[in-house]
């Protein structure tokens, strides 16, 4: 089981650079899906794997890159596709970059994929230049470090969510919040330590700058 993390770098039009390069730690796995191998250029990044189609940009040509030819017709998504390569090599934790911004149903997809990936128990983020987003399930999920930040926290793939919200300007202790009532938007993070208790359900959560 490798324990590097896994970062994977999207090629949606409205990624910021700067974000990868002050996220990026020495020893991260470098994955590009698709036009994303552009991004990686710019940074100086040399990526070990690259899967997509190719159809946002030609094919690249990587001295010692995994290079993964997709059809252009398919089932699955070049980040569907991706993240299923690299949890083959055994990561735990994804950062996902490049995956915001452009089409939305190409943004929501890539939601799912969270979804999808905290359903197999990975730590996993889309890191964009406002937002880290999250999906967490059931149990104790702490956010170290963003006192200030703003917050939002919204059931996802489910109708409700029972939790308790700490070191929030909002709090709630065992409270509910339903998917057709969006409560949780524009929460404030107040504390160097917030903690999110969930009793059931998944949530979508957003921390961003103010």
């Amino acid at each position: 089981m490798s324990k590097k993390r896994c970062i994977i770098i999207g090629s949606s039009p409205n990624t910021d650079i700067d974000i990868i390069r002050n996220n990026i730690k020495e020893g991260d796995f470098i994955a590009c899906a698709d036009g994303g191998h552009l991004y990686a250029k710019k940074l100086g990044l040399k990526p070990s794997l690259i899967v997509g189609d190719f159809d946002s940009s030609s094919k690249p040509d990587i001295p010692g890159a995994k290079i993964i030819v997709l059809p252009t017709k398919k089932d699955d998504t070049d980040t569907v596709s991706i993240v299923n390569e690299c949890l083959k090599i055994g990561f735990d934790e994804f950062l996902l970059f490049g995956m915001t911004g452009g089409r939305f149903d190409h943004t929501f997809a890539n939601l799912s994929v969270l979804y999808s990936l905290t359903k197999k128990g990975k730590t996993a983020y889309i890191v964009d230049s406002k937002s880290i987003i999250q999906v967490i399930g059931k149990g104790r999920t702490v956010i170290e470090g963003k006192k200030g930040f703003g917050f939002g926290i919204f059931p996802f793939a489910c109708q409700q969510i029972v939790l308790s919200l700490h070191g929030f300007e909002y709090e709630l202790e065992n409270g509910i919040l339903y998917s057709d009532h969006p409560v949780g938007v524009s929460n404030t993070i107040v504390s160097d330590k917030a903690v999110i208790d969930i009793k059931n359900g998944k949530a979508l959560t957003i921390s961003y700058q103010l």
